[in-house]
């Protein structure tokens, strides 16, 4: 049986590595020669990270393991023909894990701006801080990237660092609490907090609101939500809000599979997070699905863990500071403790695939 993985991102090599050894034919479609590590990312942006710590190659992973890969870009399915760049991948299964792209929301401007969204990008804004010490730094966006950011810069650069954010709190997904907990933390760390306000356009030197005021900046960081990317917008399969809508097998439909950010997975009245956990959590139970399939053995649906009434997540509040948040409870002491778990677990993730 052969099985094509588009996406090599958390749930695309998490799915080969805990399948493998089996009797399927893994293809990893992915052009990105790495696994990189995206929760690191603010951690490397402020100089506590290393490089090595986020990205594992791929290609001796796949080696390893039996699997092939092919560095391209996947464009289209055609049947059950994945068509690449240069090539034509044929299969019996296919599963999508292709994550998610950054949304700008049709702001103005937002080439003068930059992202921690994937690697290469991280580390243009890393050079950038080191190249010009901006001294007014500001985050559009108060997720976990946006807040965990602001914390690390805070503490690593003598810089005015502003958080701004058009709903009415910090981390609007979580609970108040969590909420409050966070904004509290960022403030001791003199993180300037903008909440019910709405960019309009991001200039060279500035950020324009919708109210007509504006702010002066050096630098300018997006981290203002996801969209799903080209290749699944382009899909024609079942959809919801413009995400891959999967059945509580995560299943699309006969023989194509999605994993991930770039799924909607509601079972039981549950959303998934489109978070690294859950994305890990989909890849466990699909490898095994997938046995089972194979076998003929019985199916068991799949259970959301981190839902977005149920938030399940460690949020990095500086080099040797975070908070654990297990639905509407908030731990944030000791915190220094839950910080050195955080940072074993991401970096662990990476190890696997070396």
């Amino acid at each position: 049986m052969k099985v094509a993985v588009i996406g090599g991102g958390i749930a695309g090599a998490e799915l080969i590595r805990v399948a493998a050894p089996c009797p399927l034919e893994f293809t990893l479609i992915e052009p990105k020669k790495q696994i990189e590590m995206q929760a690191l990312y603010p951690e490397y942006l402020g100089g506590v990270a290393r490089l090595q710590d986020l990205a594992a190659p791929l290609k001796p992973f796949c080696e390893r393991v039996g699997a092939h890969h092919i560095q391209e870009k996947a464009l289209r399915l055609e049947g059950s023909t994945v068509v690449c760049e240069r090539s034509q991948v044929e299969f019996d299964y296919a599963v999508i894990a292709t994550g998610a792209a950054q949304n700008y929301f049709g702001i103005r401007g937002v080439d003068n701006t930059f992202s921690i969204n994937t690697l290469e990008e991280t580390k243009r804004a890393r050079r950038f801080v080191e190249d010009n010490y901006p001294e007014r730094i500001m985050i559009m966006g108060s997720g976990l990237t946006g807040v965990e950011a602001a914390s690390i810069l805070a503490e690593s650069l003598d810089a005015s660092i502003y958080v701004i954010e058009a709903r009415e709190r910090v981390l609007p997904q979580f609970s108040a609490q969590t909420s409050e907990l966070v904004e509290r933390a960022l403030s001791k760390r003199g993180v300037n907090i903008l909440t019910s306000t709405q960019v309009a356009e991001v200039k060279k030197d500035c950020i324009m609101f919708t109210d007509d005021t504006c702010l002066d900046c050096d630098m300018a960081i997006w981290t203002a939500g996801v969209k799903p990317s080209q290749f699944i917008q382009d899909l024609d399969l079942p959809k919801k809000n413009g995400w891959l809508l999967v059945d509580p097998y995560l299943n699309l439909k006969s023989n194509l599979f999605a994993i991930g950010d770039c799924a909607w997975v509601e079972i039981d009245g549950r959303l998934a997070t489109k978070t690294g956990l859950e994305a890990e959590r989909q890849a466990k139970y699909l490898a095994r699905h997938l046995s089972h399939l194979i076998k003929g053995r019985a199916l068991e649906r799949y259970s959301v863990r981190a839902s977005t009434d149920s938030q399940v997540a460690l949020i990095s509040l500086g080099s040797d500071c975070a908070v654990g948040v297990v639905g509407k409870t908030c731990i944030g002491v000791p915190t220094r403790l839950i910080y050195s778990l955080k940072s074993w677990i991401d970096k662990s993730f990476i190890k696997r695939f070396k």
